[in-house]
């Protein structure tokens, strides 16, 4: 596993023949932001940047602080495209520009999430909330810029989509409630909320296995282009929060006290799985080894760690024969999940 400086040097050296065209999904705030800086600042601004979120502000400023190429520099743009993460139909509609406009994608990153321990609802479209924005909306993005990423591959160009949640941590999937409509039915309506819900610790749990799934699929489909989830760790952005609940909220405080006495900087215990051990870190320093995931891989499903360490990986040769009349096929057509997504 390479150090942090050998890691910074890696990103610094990236210098590609062309002009990366790179999307990050949740590029204002957070990490998805600080990737995206570090994306900026390693191509020297010399990069077509797509920020998609909802605060045209945020956006804004982060863009202003992209460096920007010579004036002699050509083909190099940084825009802000404004999108609904919980609303598939609005991803699907902001894709479908997007296919109209670029001619490829090289680099597609997904961030958004919801953490809350409490609030359990759903979507104006009739999706968990959580589910929507850490596994659904990734899923759509991924789905629907596919071609601009064959394209690029079949220039001969890097081809990487990234989502980034929780990699190997996800609870086993139960076939039985994949949309947690179940749990959601069992959540007592006057204490949304108010307490700890069923439903929305299922929705941050699941979603972590969900993510896994995700990427073999698609590398299984796709041989010729990477496809990774990684797990940031515990990182110090202004979305570190977690909502408890307001009967809980009196204690919280030791939620984040804990926080940040867990690390100050990527450490890995050796009585704990990497993927496991406490890692609280500034989303720049967390950055640097998210950049270094996104730049490193060619071809196949990744599964990395904090320090972007792969810990499973798989590079298929020919496209994966998927049986549709298998169980969980079924279980997934019942519930509409090809309907909805």
């Amino acid at each position: 596993m390479p150090t942090f400086p050998q890691i910074q040097s890696s990103n610094a050296s990236y210098s590609p023949t062309y002009v990366p065209v790179a999307i990050f999904a949740g590029g204002t705030s957070g990490i998805g932001q600080a990737i995206a800086e570090a994306f900026a600042r390693c191509t020297q601004g010399l990069a077509h940047i797509i920020l998609i979120g909802r605060n045209s502000d945020a956006a804004a400023r982060v863009i202003a602080g992209f460096p920007k190429p010579p004036v002699t520099e050509v083909g190099w743009r940084h825009e802000f495209i404004a999108c609904d993460a919980t609303s598939m139909a609005e991803i699907r509609a902001t894709c479908a520009t997007l296919r109209g406009q670029l001619p490829r994608v090289n680099f597609l990153v997904v961030s958004a999430g919801f953490n809350s321990m409490a609030v359990s609802k759903e979507t104006s479209e009739g999706l968990d909330y959580h589910l929507a924005l850490r596994y659904y909306s990734r899923y759509v993005y991924f789905k629907e810029l596919l071609p601009l990423l064959k394209h690029a591959h079949e220039k001969g160009q890097q081809a990487h989509a990234m989502t980034m949640l929780g990699a190997g941590l996800g609870a086993p999937i139960s076939t039985d409630d994949i949309g947690l409509d179940s749990a959601r039915s069992k959540t007592i309506t006057v204490l949304k909320g108010v307490m700890l819900s069923f439903a929305a610790l299922k929705g941050m749990a699941y979603s972590p296995g969900y993510n896994d799934a995700m990427v073999a699929h698609f590398a299984s489909q796709n041989p010729g282009i990477a496809f990774t989830h990684i797990h940031p760790g515990f990182v110090k952005t202004s979305g570190m929060h977690t909502d408890t609940g307001w009967l809980l909220a009196p204690i919280s405080w030791l939620y984040e006290l804990a926080m940040i006495f867990i690390a100050v900087r990527p450490v890995c215990l050796p009585t704990f799985h990497e993927n496991l051990a406490p890692t609280l870190r500034i989303q720049e320093t967390c950055a640097e080894y998210m950049l270094y995931a996104l730049l490193d891989a060619e071809r196949g499903v990744f599964l990395r760690s904090p320090t972007a360490n792969i810990f499973s990986a798989h590079a298929f040769d020919t496209p994966v024969r998927l049986d549709i009349n298998s169980p969980t096929a079924h279980q997934t057509t019942q519930w509409g999940f090809y309907r909805v997504c």
